[in-house]
């Protein structure tokens, strides 16, 4: 039997200005976003938030320049703290909260980077739901394609994961570190993992579901503290613990730094015939100091746009 569903709106006033049509294209065009489903104007995911699995469903009721969101909230229980849960989620995945005119200044002192965020005038970072999702991604895309690491990630949420049905329709929930944890090694090699990531992302998800790696604790912690804390754990190096930081901790300064498609990106647009090297990418986003992860997503972004262009 199928329990009924409560479902409950609220408005949100992001600051502005802001464009929530460009987070739903950065959205389609991402291969990490799996677990979201987007058409031409709404965003749905299902998450577990206040102990309730529920539905999110954001769409746009405003303009760029007077921007606001509507937010429905559908679940067995929607209760006064499931709603609020629900809108922290939002504001957080959308950077909703920031003003952005301080990055706008940032952007100005750059002409090349000011290239590279012009055409998206709105946007700002979306993050990923949660800093555990951010930790599998980023040990799954360790040196493999994005398209590969999405393979690998879709089956393992397939094979750990639960689903929330609202009318009909199935909507996939990220699997609990606890459901990770108890998989045995070989339902990971048999998925195509590397014996390396599966004893990794096996690691990682103990260590979250026995409390060793507390994501709550993590948050209030200066950055650096947090790349020792993450990188103590196996399959867990400096790349790894700053994409968690910028994706799943919203880092506004936190920049991957050894990542090979920035590390391209900025040796195509400042014309140095290669990839630049980490020391380069660092010493380059000294410029953008205060916001090195916002740069960090849009030009991860830039690139991700100019393949949906090409066809890619």
């Amino acid at each position: 039997m199928i329990a009924p569903m409560d479902m409950h709106q609220i408005e949100i006033v992001p600051a502005a200005p802001y464009a929530f049509a460009r987070a739903l294209d950065y959205l389609r065009a991402s291969h990490t976003a799996l677990l979201e489903r987007i058409d031409a104007t709404t965003y749905r995911r299902a998450l577990r938030l206040a102990g309730q699995d529920v539905l999110l469903t954001v769409w746009a009721t405003g303009t760029t320049a007077a921007p606001r969101l509507r937010l429905a909230v559908t679940g067995a229980v929607v209760d006064a703290a499931v709603l609020a849960a629900a809108e922290a989620q939002v504001r957080r995945t959308f950077t909703l909260g920031v003003d952005p005119a301080p990055f706008g200044q940032i952007v100005a002192g750059d002409p090349i980077f000011a290239a590279v965020v012009a055409p998206y005038p709105g946007l700002r970072p979306v993050l990923l739901a949660s800093p555990f999702e951010a930790l599998i991604g980023a040990i799954i895309g360790q040196q493999i394609t994005t398209v590969f690491a999405a393979k690998v990630k879709r089956a393992l949420y397939d094979l750990a994961g639960r689903h929330l049905t609202v009318a009909g329709a199935r909507y996939p929930l990220l699997p609990e570190p606890a459901a990770i944890a108890a998989l045995d090694e070989g339902d990971l090699l048999a998925r195509q993992f590397s014996r390396q990531k599966a004893a990794a992302v096996l690691g990682v998800a103990r260590a979250v579901a026995d409390g060793r790696i507390d994501f709550a604790a993590l948050a209030v912690l200066p950055p650096a503290e947090v790349i020792t804390h993450l990188t103590q754990h196996k399959g867990v190096g400096r790349w790894t613990a700053e994409c968690v930081l910028m994706r799943g901790l919203g880092a506004q300064d936190a920049i991957p730094a050894g990542d090979i498609g920035l590390r391209a990106a900025i040796g195509r647009a400042y014309g140095l015939g290669r990839h630049a090297t980490e020391a380069e990418v660092r010493e380059r986003a000294a410029a953008w100091a205060g916001w090195r992860g916002w740069a960090t997503f849009f030009w991860w972004h830039h690139v991700q746009m100019e393949r949906v262009a090409r066809g890619r």
